[in-house]
């Protein structure tokens, strides 16, 4: 099994990877050809925007600035299939208008790939739709209540705790706790994984409650959904996932010499200082969210509002304990980092041209890897230890993630594909082994 080759984003000369894995059927068609097809296609209109479809060529140039997900992902996917992930984010309604578009678009250039359309694509369409009827994504009350009460009780009682002087350092802990889980339950609102129904209470409940939550913890979801949206749809590609830009900091080597050659002083301790800078996160992410909302005023002076609320709130609570602010972003910054660097930055990353064939579980079996340790650790981590299967199935209510998670192992043997999963320690060992490099320098 060969591992991915390149660097994230260092100058470099360009590289070839090719992704781990045993890879699978993954009924992808030949992908040579597609550059000479594409650039006669382009070269009729280049300034239009158009989407793969259900096999169709979809003309999205006029959708681009009102669709909700942004229009990044249309320059990713443009002449690209894009079946599966639509699919995998867009209700019923959204699916049926797609309909109208498509009786009015040409069929795809015969040199695209098709992934949606392969043995692969096809069985996990089915599973898709046999979970649908399973109930399986319709949420237990009871488990969002659970979800609901984990988040609140650590803050407001350590709110409580600091704003009384009881016990200052235990609330403001307890608060870091409770904003770390609270970025996860917000996480599941915005993916509409939990209220059902019809358009309104998909869309609008489920995204009032992440903006509620988002904002709780402060940070304005806008910011947070333009990064997260596109790396669902294009997880772990090199050029388009944000969330794996992290040059200059971490350059991940992945056992490529060139790499590891061109690596500063600085770089060089990479694999020592990773763990220790998980605890800037929070800090960071709090400073990119306000420069988001900041540079686009004063179309977003609700938002700007909002921040200011959390920030003037979170100063009467700490008033006579401002010192204990940075403990409580350290320790929700560091809780949260260990865990999402654990289930994707250490696997491979991929070049669009791998990619292009891909069906959508082929590409989340190569980019993703569980936190094994039962009910307990998925409850703590906010059920992202089971990122394979969130990626697969987004709008699922996370609390069924566990019930399907049998099912996705037997698909992936089926096929060919490696389950990759550790305890939390194996995978913040995987991501330190890809950060190494000594070794190569011999």
């Amino acid at each position: 099994r060969e591992r991915a080759k390149g660097a994230n984003h260092l100058p470099r000369e360009t590289t070839h990877r090719r992704p781990m894995g045993k890879g699978g059927d993954g009924g992808a068609q030949a992908v040579s050809g597609t550059d000479a097809s594409l650039a006669e296609v382009s070269s009729v209109d280049s300034k239009s925007v158009h989407v793969v479809l259900y096999g169709k060529r979809v003309d999205v140039t006029k959708f681009q600035k009102a669709h909700p997900g942004g229009s990044k992902v249309f320059r990713i996917f443009q002449e690209r299939d894009a079946t599966e992930q639509f699919e995998s984010y867009h209700s019923p309604k959204a699916i049926k208008m797609m309909e109208g578009m498509l009786k009015k678009s040409e069929d795809a250039p015969a040199s695209v790939p098709l992934p949606s359309r392969s043995t692969m694509g096809t069985e996990f369409k089915e599973m898709i739709e046999r979970h649908k009827r399973a109930g399986l994504y319709d949420p237990c009350p009871l488990d969002e209540l659970f979800k609901l009460t984990i988040v609140l009780a650590p803050i407001f009682v350590g709110a409580y705790l600091v704003r009384s002087g009881v016990s200052p350092l235990a609330g403001a802990l307890s608060m870091g706790f409770g904003f770390y889980l609270d970025g996860w339950l917000a996480h599941d609102y915005l993916h509409h994984a939990v209220f059902k129904g019809s358009v309104n209470t998909l869309v609008k409940a489920n995204n009032a409650m992440g903006y509620a939550l988002g904002f709780l913890q402060g940070y304005d979801v806008a910011w947070w959904r333009a990064r997260h949206n596109t790396h669902h749809v294009c997880t772990n590609e090199d050029g388009s996932d944000p969330d794996i830009k992290t040059a200059p900091l971490l350059i991940y080597v992945r056992e490529n010499p060139s790499i590891a050659k061109r690596l500063n002083f600085f770089q060089r301790w990479q694999q020592y200082y990773y763990v220790p800078t998980m605890a800037i996160l929070d800090l960071y992410w709090r400073l990119e969210s306000i420069a988001y909302v900041a540079v686009r005023l004063p179309k977003m002076w609700m938002q700007a509002a909002a921040l200011a609320a959390h920030y003037a709130l979170l100063c009467w609570v700490f008033a006579a304990h401002l010192n204990l602010i940075p403990l409580m972003m350290v320790a929700r910054g560091f809780a949260t980092g260990i865990v999402v660097f654990a289930t994707h930055y250490g696997e491979d990353i991929l070049d669009r041209e791998h990619v292009e064939g891909m069906t959508l579980v082929e590409q989340t079996a190569k980019t993703s890897r569980n936190i094994t340790g039962g009910w307990l650790v998925n409850v703590l981590t906010g059920f992202i230890s089971l990122q394979t299967e969130h990626h697969l199935f987004p709008m699922m209510p996370t609390g069924n993630l566990m019930t399907i998670q049998p099912e996705v192992r037997d698909f992936f043997k089926k096929h060919g594909l490696e389950y990759r999963e550790g305890n939390l320690f194996q995978c913040v060992h995987q991501n330190i082994k890809a950060l190494a490099f000594e070794h190569l320098l011999h």
